[in-house]
C-alpha cells in the first residue's frame, strides 16, 4: 500500500505474478501413486474475485470478439458436501500466498465440483 491507503499498480502485479508462480509450483507431480488436492478459502481472495470479476475475450469463428466473464465461485467436493475454495495444491503445506491472503486450510478434496457465478 502507498502512503494514501490504495495499492499501488506494480504491488498488485507483483502479488499477481508470485501467486502464478507459486500455483504453477504447487502443480508439479510428485513422484506417488496418488496425486492428492487441499483446499484452501480466503475471505479476502473472493471477495476480490466477487467485485473485480475477470473478463475473457474470445474471438468467434465470425472474427468477432466476445467477452466472457469468470464465475467467481469455484466449488470441490469434500465427501458428499461442495467445498467453496479460493486455492488448490497438491500438499498441506502453508505456502506464502496463503499467509498473505489469510487462507483458512479445509483439508483434502475429492474431485472438482464447479465454477458458479452464484454462491451455493
Amino acid at each position: 500500500m502507498n502512503k494514501t491507503g490504495s495499492v499501488s499498480g506494480h504491488g498488485v502485479l507483483d502479488r499477481v505474478l508470485e501467486t502464478q508462480r507459486q500455483i504453477a509450483d504447487s502443480f508439479i507431480v510428485k513422484p506417488s501413486d496418488e496425486i492428492q488436492y487441499y483446499g484452501w478459502f480466503s475471505v479476502e481472495l473472493q471477495a476480490l474475485r466477487v467485485g473485480n470479476p475477470t473478463d475473457h475475450k474470445l474471438r468467434t469463428n465470425t472474427g468477432k470478439i466476445k467477452t466472457l466473464t469468470s464465475p467467481p465461485y469455484t466449488y470441490w467436493f469434500q465427501g458428499d458436501k461442495k467445498v467453496l475454495v479460493t486455492d488448490v495444491t497438491n500438499t498441506d503445506e502453508v505456502m506464502k500466498r496463503h499467509k498473505t491472503t489469510n487462507s483458512m486450510f479445509l483439508g483434502k478434496l475429492d474431485k472438482f465440483c464447479c465454477r458458479s457465478y452464484q454462491k451455493m
